[in-house]
């Protein structure tokens, strides 16, 4: 019996080092899969009567979150804020905050300690009209929204 025919080939048994061609596609897929992603940056400077935002790459999510750490700002929205926002913005917080939300349809309200922030939607969108209620059937009196309500629940 011949051993050599018995022992497995040296070409199965020995780990293949990777060369240049099989670290320059894994460089390609690293970078293909990054691409998408995008780190802004934003830095905030001195106080509410006279900020310095300067943002690179951001989106105005990431501005108004900066904003909300420097100042006594609070933010509401059910949507994303995902327009780009790049540049350097320089005055009050209250003329910066406009700018930063054009685009936006938005409710800014001031209270002594705080500003409240709310983004209702993106300029343009179309509100959805309400449904009126209608009367119950043989009754052609108008009445009030309470008494439709108690009545549609009894």
């Amino acid at each position: 019996m011949n051993l050599r025919s018995m022992a497995p080939s040296s070409r199965v048994n020995r780990r293949r080092r990777p060369n240049w061609r099989d670290r320059a596609i894994a460089a390609l897929a690293v970078l293909i899969a990054t691409v998408g992603v995008v780190h802004g940056e934003v830095r905030v400077t001195g106080d509410a009567g006279a900020v310095q935002l300067d943002a690179t790459r951001s989106n105005v999510g990431e501005v108004l979150s900066a904003l909300q750490s420097a100042f006594a700002l609070r933010v509401s929205t059910s949507m994303a804020l995902d327009r780009d926002v790049s540049g350097t913005y320089t005055g009050a917080l209250a003329q910066i905050l406009p700018r930063i939300l054009r685009d936006y349809n938005y409710v800014i309200r001031r209270n002594a300690s705080e500003i409240d922030v709310t983004v209702v939607g993106s300029q343009g969108a179309r509100a959805v009209p309400l449904q009126r209620p209608r009367l119950p059937p043989g009754n052609t009196q108008a009445m009030s929204l309470a008494d439709y309500v108690r009545l549609k629940n009894k």
